[in-house]
């Protein structure tokens, strides 16, 4: 045989015997039990939990108790309010004619009122003259009586008419901020609309909502960074002020309707000092720092 064929029968059967050596020792480790990683203390664990951004003591809502048109806005998103401050008035039409009814029958009472007490007047001067008997004056005592009771009527259906065209021009229930205001001229504004005007102090807060398995890992005081959950672009930090004495629960459904995840929560407030001016509703993330860690949380 030629050199070169021996030399390539050699090399092949050093490459099909290195193969063969290579899945034997392939197959040999896949077998081997796997080694256990060492276990993960949760208190080395960075803690990131999920939350939202409302005002510091939650919002306001604001709405009507019946179905009315809007005729009057006199706020803007953004504003700040004092409490009492008209924020828009509906159509109140038919209750200021009904007002008007009332304060005049209030007017006819207080007349007929003086006339009936000018009348006991001058009955009350006959009778200790004894000119008329003492029936008559007692008949106009009584008619006077009466008048005052129907003045009595009178005044508070007035008043009662006040409240009820005083309830259709919405306030403010708290010094604080215009944060929505989605309402219009001319459009109908119904009880079940009463998230279309949100009030709230200047102030922000996050509402965390910290999984169970971290429940007594969160302490009053705990500082934590705040960041955008999707962007991860931070917002400020601050501290929680409060743990709430319970635990909820939230489900997680996925498209099969008999898939379910029922996850316990507890939630703590965290009172936001803020870079920028985030609004409300955004979902963010905190992040606390480990100590021990050399992990600044500032730090994407």
């Amino acid at each position: 045989m030629k050199p070169k064929i021996i030399l390539l029968l050699v090399a092949l059967m050093a490459g099909i015997v290195g193969a063969s050596l290579y899945i034997l020792e392939s197959l040999r480790q896949s077998a081997r039990p796997p080694h256990p990683a060492p276990p993960v203390r949760l208190e080395e664990v960075p803690f990131r939990v999920y939350g939202l951004i409302e005002p510091y003591q939650r919002e306001v809502y604001v709405g009507p108790l019946q179905a009315r048109r809007v005729v009057a806005l006199y706020v803007r998103e953004g504003d700040r309010v004092r409490q009492g401050q008209p924020l828009c008035r509906l159509d109140d039409d038919l209750e200021r004619q009904t007002l008007e009814v009332a304060a005049s029958r209030l007017q006819e009472q207080v007349r007929k009122l003086a006339l009936t007490r000018d009348t006991l007047r001058r009955r009350e001067v006959l009778a200790q003259r004894k000119t008329i008997p003492e029936f008559d004056l007692s008949q106009v005592q009584l008619q006077a009586k009466l008048k005052e009771q129907q003045l009595a009527s009178a005044r508070a259906e007035l008043e009662l008419r006040r409240l009820e065209v005083d309830k259709l021009t919405l306030r403010s229930a708290i010094d604080g901020v215009v944060y929505k205001c989605d309402v219009r001229l001319g459009e109908q504004l119904a009880p079940q609309d009463y998230k279309r005007i949100i009030l709230g102090l200047p102030e922000k807060q996050v509402r965390m909502f910290v999984e169970a398995f971290w429940l007594g890992g969160v302490n009053v005081g705990d500082r934590f960074v705040v960041r955008e959950a999707e962007t991860l672009a931070e917002i400020g930090e601050g501290e929680v002020y409060e743990l709430s004495p319970y635990v909820g629960e939230r489900d997680f459904r996925s498209e099969d309707s008999r898939e379910r995840l029922d996850t316990k929560y507890v939630q703590a407030l965290l009172r936001l000092h803020a870079r920028k001016n985030p609004p409300i509703g955004l979902q963010v993330l905190c992040e606390r720092f480990v100590p021990g860690s050399g992990k600044n949380p500032s730090s994407p």
